[in-house]
């Protein structure tokens, strides 16, 4: 990224970020499509998927006064540019350099082992049991979990955010 260039978000034709992306790559204009491994079942087998992070979505850096911006509105899979009182909406460089990080120096989707699985002990790190060990059961939609807790010597289940958990 260039040091005038800064982040903008941009709406994707449905399932077309992949298409949106290699066009933009095309033009050398600089975008960012964070992606994550995700399992599926499909015909009643699983399967482990690649998809968008944010489906729908995607960044690209440019300068303030950029005239790619007529260029982004008519690059196929992209819909629009998202906008705020009329003005393109901007990223915080942040936000942008944390999911980069996350993702590691190559891009690479974030793994479906990075989030525990049945039986992991796992350790909450928030909330009024804090620092409880418990055992993961399973997911409860995308962002909770839930969790055997062992309370007066009885397991019980318990639902709690997925960022309140530690893998032990």
């Amino acid at each position: 990224m260039t040091e005038q260039a800064l982040w903008y978000l941009v709406a994707t034709k449905p399932k077309q970020e992949q298409r949106a992306a290699e066009h933009l790559s095309n033009q050398f204009i600089e975008y960012f499509l964070p992606e994550i491994e995700v399992e599926k079942s499909l015909r009643g087998k699983r399967s482990v998927r690649i998809e968008p992070l944010f489906p729908g979505y995607l960044f690209v850096a440019l300068p303030k006064d950029s005239v790619f911006w007529s260029k982004i509105r008519s690059t196929r899979g992209i819909r629009d540019v998202i906008r705020f009182a009329g003005k393109p909406a901007m990223v915080m460089p942040d936000i942008i350099n944390h999911l980069k990080s996350t993702l590691g120096e190559d891009d690479k989707p974030l793994k479906l082992s990075m989030l525990p699985k049945q039986g992991d002990s796992v350790e909450i790190k928030e909330g009024p049991f804090k620092g409880l060990s418990a055992i993961f059961q399973s997911l409860d939609g995308e962002e909770r979990a839930i969790i055997l807790l062992e309370i007066l010597g009885k397991q019980q289940s318990l639902a709690v955010n997925l960022s309140d958990l530690g893998k032990l």
